[in-house]
């Protein structure tokens, strides 16, 4: 639940903060986000048929995590005429907000998640390099005053039914979780306010110089991608594991191993040449 109430938010952020080359972001969103959506969204149905059947495959709804690619390629492709429309952010501020009153909104076309995470991807956008200095001060005390409410508010939601923890995904109506419309509402509006503050906090947190980390923060792309065919072997092994302590230090190994395999040049290099063969068949 805690990691949850921020994780995709700040991705999300710092991915519009690096979509500032408006041109490039839309020349490259088919090649970057919508051929990677086409080939690995088909290839997690296949391999998820002998779990939920043949009669659930769908290249319009993205499997598990997939459903990032299919939204950014909507972001950057749309970005350079969006950002005419005067008060862009705080509209899509309550466009978010509201779309979980509409039953339309939903897993399909990840349309409930591209219109809820849009003011994040904005919010990345516009904010510059000068601002970003300037947010990183470094108060310990309001770093610590945000971590803990949201740790307290982590804990809340996963030992109350104030809202399920499904809610945090943002793909679906208030309706499917039979929320009354006020608190749906106030639970997304809640969300932002976590999501932008965490935004802070990583500046804060993460250091400007290079690090053990930059060269897997560099390939992200493989490793998001890359990551959920992995994931699943995990879950099947922890089925079988009865301790709950021996749970928590398999997904920790498993975690940090994957991570560091999938980020490797190689896999990237490897990775690339896939897109690149399959961008191909589409474009001369």
């Amino acid at each position: 639940m805690f990691i949850y109430l921020f994780h995709m938010p700040v991705f999300v952020f710092i991915s519009g903060y690096f979509s500032k080359n408006l041109d490039k972001s839309r020349n490259k969103a088919f090649r970057n986000f919508l051929v990677p959506y086409l080939i690995f969204n088909t290839l997690w149905n296949i391999v998820s048929i002998p779990v939920v059947g043949i009669e659930n495959f769908s290249l319009l709804t993205p499997g598990w995590a997939l459903w990032y690619l299919i939204s950014m390629f909507y972001w950057r492709i749309s970005l350079k005429d969006i950002i005419r429309i005067k008060y862009i952010f705080p509209i899509s501020l309550v466009i978010g907000v509201l779309a979980g009153l509409s039953s339309e909104f939903d897993t399909f076309l990840s349309l409930s998640r591209s219109l809820f995470f849009f003011p994040f991807f904005l919010g990345g956008y516009y904010t510059t390099e000068k601002q970003l200095i300037q947010f990183r001060q470094r108060k310990i005390g309001l770093i610590t005053i945000i971590l803990t409410i949201t740790f307290l508010a982590a804990i809340i939601l996963a030992y109350s039914d104030i809202l399920p923890i499904e809610f945090l995904y943002s793909n679906q109506s208030f309706a499917e979780f039979s929320l009354v419309f006020w608190l749906g509402i106030l639970g997304r509006i809640f969300l932002y306010i976590i999501g932008f503050s965490f935004v802070y906090i990583l500046v804060n947190v993460v250091k400007p110089t290079k690090t053990f980390f930059t060269n897997i923060g560099f390939n992200t792309f493989p490793v998001y991608i890359l990551h959920t065919y992995v994931v699943a072997v995990v879950f099947a092994i922890n089925y079988y594991i009865p301790w709950v302590f021996l749970q928590l230090l398999v997904c920790g190994v498993t975690s940090a191993f994957i991570t560091y395999i999938l980020s490797r040049n190689s896999v990237m290099k490897y990775f690339n040449k896939i897109i690149s063969k399959f961008v191909g068949l589409f474009a001369r």
